[in-house]
């Protein structure tokens, strides 16, 4: 049966290949060289999640839609480890083991056992949460560094990014990869080593995001999409990464630190980089192909204040958000959840200058008398 299947074709074999499973896939590669080098030639959209429990995966993924309800077992804890869709797509859901704190001291004769480092248990929810970190991204820089260089699609979900994923990323994934999207934002995780309100900022600053986009030899290059969920990626390293992605057409930031006015501006060429004069002479913006922009819960997009935006003239009614005119080539722009930014600000300026067809507005003033919808299901 081997020899049948390496005389074929390496088309036909990955057009097989897409019909099995995950697990059938990652057999066929175990079986010899030629085989191990196909099946990494099929895999081509993988979105991968690594959780502390089951219930965390499981309800992360439905809001990502990842996964439907119906995919899911009668019992909770039946929940899907991998789901296929048509083709080479893959959705793989990994359940870390969870390390319970040690509050007493170990018997006598596990001691010495537990000398080991590996053995050892942090009490800090500090580097608790640090360990559970760097569990998830060497099990993501694994999977990069065998799948990226025929990576298409590649969606992570984790807590934060560190610095061996970002390198895995830099090299395996430079040309090829066209969506990426990196999901670290799980409101829904009350129970784990994560303070419930850490959810709602964007995670810690990191020089990670540095491998990406800063050096002009690796680092992502190829990206026509990009998705980042509580991502720690400072104004100017989001610069970097769009900048090194000139194909980007759709940009999706939720929490994100880096969507303020520095990166912003710069998008919208309201203000060019000295350091990159090739920019100034262009009379387009570097944002200028992006069709999709989403800025869900970011705060500090405002260049400044509006709290008399009722006063402003038509003609600059969307003062403090100016960079939005250079993105001539937008169909949707969402301000979704910036509580800063009053939705009648929006509305004025969309109608009298910007014009864009798709306009997600902050959010809504509810008055007293308005009705409550109520899915019929629960009554």
């Amino acid at each position: 049966m081997a020899d049948r299947i390496s005389s074929l074709p390496l088309e036909i074999v990955l057009q097989i290949l897409s019909y099995l499973p995950f697990e059938s896939v990652l057999a066929f590669g175990e079986t010899c060289r030629t085989n191990h080098r196909s099946h990494i030639l099929c895999l081509r959209c993988l979105r991968l999640g690594v959780f502390e429990k089951r219930t965390h995966s499981i309800i992360s993924c439905l809001q990502a839609g990842w996964i439907k309800a119906d995919q899911l077992g009668d019992e909770l804890g039946e929940a899907f480890p991998v789901e296929r869709e048509t083709g080479p797509n893959y959705t793989v859901s990994i359940v870390w083991p969870n390390v319970r704190l040690v509050k007493e001291a170990p018997l006598l004769k596990y001691r010495s056992k537990m000398k080991d480092p590996a053995f050892q248990c942090p009490t800090d929810p500090s580097l608790m949460q640090q360990r559970i970190v760097q569990a998830q991204n060497k099990i993501f820089s694994r999977v990069v560094n065998r799948y990226g260089p025929s990576l298409v699609k590649l969606e992570f979900m984790a807590y934060d990014l560190d610095q061996e994923s970002a390198e895995a990323l830099s090299k395996k994934c430079k040309r090829g990869l066209r969506h990426l999207a990196l999901r670290f934002e799980h409101q829904h995780i009350r129970d784990g080593h994560i303070k419930p309100s850490a959810w709602r900022y964007p995670a810690p600053c990191s020089t990670a995001w540095n491998l990406l986009g800063q050096n002009e030899h690796t680092g992502i290059c190829g990206l026509q999409t990009l998705i980042l969920e509580r991502a720690g990626i400072m104004p100017w390293q989001l610069m970097m990464l769009v900048r090194r992605n000139p194909n980007l057409t759709v940009l999706k930031l939720k929490t994100c630190y880096g969507a303020q006015p520095e990166f912003l501006n710069w998008l919208g060429g309201t203000e060019r980089d000295p350091d990159y004069p090739e920019e100034a002479e262009n009379d387009y913006a570097p944002g200028d192909r992006l069709e999709v922009l989403w800025l869900e819960n970011c705060h500090d997009i405002l260049t400044n204040p509006i709290d008399d935006h009722e006063n402003f003239a038509d003609e600059v009614c969307d003062s403090g958000l100016e960079w939005v005119r250079g993105l001539r080539n937008l169909k949707s722009l969402s301000f979704s959840k910036c509580m800063k930014i009053p939705p009648e600000y929006i509305e004025r300026a969309n109608k009298l200058i910007w014009k864009i067809p798709e306009v997600t507005l902050p959010f809504y003033n509810y008055e007293e008398d308005t009705p409550i919808e109520v899915d019929p299901t629960f009554l």
